[in-house]
């Protein structure tokens, strides 16, 4: 049964050689996009076989924290939903990408009897397989598509790339400090896992200022090991409509992700839960019930929602701006990799979020 809702979709852009003045103009704080041609020379597109990450996860101390949910398919950090279960890393990789599937189910959801779904998500990213996302050469490529960073001298911020026209651009772009070379040639010339060159003080790769001394990929905010995350989970784990109070790229590694995004100025037609409870930042709408008989009587306004959506291949990278609503249903048991980083002070907030 088709609904009101089932013929609004728009298809989520890709795009390839993007350079960093057409992000911040179309998209950063905008619109996402997914960008094609750098996760998929990313060296965990061949190393990262379910025997390797086993390994890596190995390394770390104890057993692992893994996510299991009470219907078995929404996977929220919130008690609800799911719960924290602890597996060692063995036993996890056999259930995901193994043969212990014939397992009893605690859903009622017949399609979903015989295999028991689970979602390991760390909370900062294995040592052994950071190394492996920030290969410098990968680094610089992704640096260069997000922000302005000339291979010699002047490090610009992404507003003095393109011209404006505008005077409060061209006042940011006469702030911009300079960057020594050696800093910057280190993360395009060096093979190694990471570079450890330092610049001198003046602005990392987001425009930020900087203190002296500073490593360049580390200094970048969506390289940061303690906020960068690893998801790995079975096939048909869905993370329900939810949006971030943060920037947001994700990098599909192994298997597909089906999303279903909303813009913030929708956020009346999508039934969030009060303001003051701890999942306000989570929609009372389960989007895979919409077919059901009289259930999109109960949310009547989702119909005036604009729904954006995509399949994310392996190889493919998306960015979700701040605020944007977004629901997440794995096709197949995937690998994944968020690298989020914070607002600053000229990255606005829709007034629909604060309503």
């Amino acid at each position: 049964m088709e609904t009101c809702f089932d013929s609004k979709a728009k298809e989520i852009s890709r795009q390839t050689d993007m350079i960093s003045g057409r992000f911040d103009d179309l998209y950063k704080n905008q619109h996402p996009v997914i960008l094609t041609d750098l996760v998929s020379k990313w060296l965990p597109m061949s190393s990262w076989t379910p025997e390797y990450l086993e390994n890596a996860l190995n390394m770390m101390d104890g057993l692992l924290k893994v996510y299991v949910s009470h219907d078995n398919q929404h996977f929220v950090n919130h008690p609800d939903v799911t719960e924290l279960i602890s597996m060692t890393t063995g036993e996890f990789f056999e259930r995901v990408f193994g043969t212990m599937t014939a397992i009893p189910s605690i859903s009622a959801d017949s399609e979903l009897e015989g295999k028991k779904r689970f979602y390991l998500r760390t909370h900062s990213m294995p040592p052994m397989l950071y190394k492996d996302v920030v290969v410098p050469s990968q680094a610089e490529a992704l640096i260069r598509s997000l922000y302005t960073l000339p291979s010699k001298g002047e490090m610009i911020p992404p507003e003095a790339s393109v011209s404006h026209g505008n005077q409060d651009r061209e006042t940011k772009q006469s702030a911009s400090s300079e960057c020594t070379s050696e800093g910057v040639d280190a993360v395009i010339t060096d093979n190694r896992p990471i570079s450890f060159n330092k610049m001198t003080a003046g602005d990392d790769c987001s425009g930020k200022r900087l203190s002296p001394g500073g490593d360049l990929v580390e200094n970048c905010p969506f390289f940061k090991e303690n906020t960068m995350q690893l998801w790995i989970g079975t096939e048909g784990n869905v993370t329900p409509l939810h949006y971030d109070r943060n920037h947001g790229l994700l990098a599909q590694i192994t298997g597909r992700k089906e999303l279903i995004l909303f813009p913030p100025e929708d956020t009346r037609y999508l039934y969030p839960y009060p303001s003051l409870s701890n999942r306000a930042h989570t929609s009372r709408v389960n989007l895979r019930q919409l077919n059901q008989e009289g259930y999109i009587d109960r949310f009547p306004k989702l119909c005036e929602a604009q729904r954006y959506r995509c399949i994310l291949q392996p190889g493919e990278l998306l960015y979700i701006p701040p605020f944007w609503w977004h629901d997440v249903t794995s096709l197949d048991n995937c690998v994944s990799v968020t690298l989020p980083w914070d607002l600053d002070d000229t990255d606005p907030i829709p007034p629909a979020i604060l309503l």
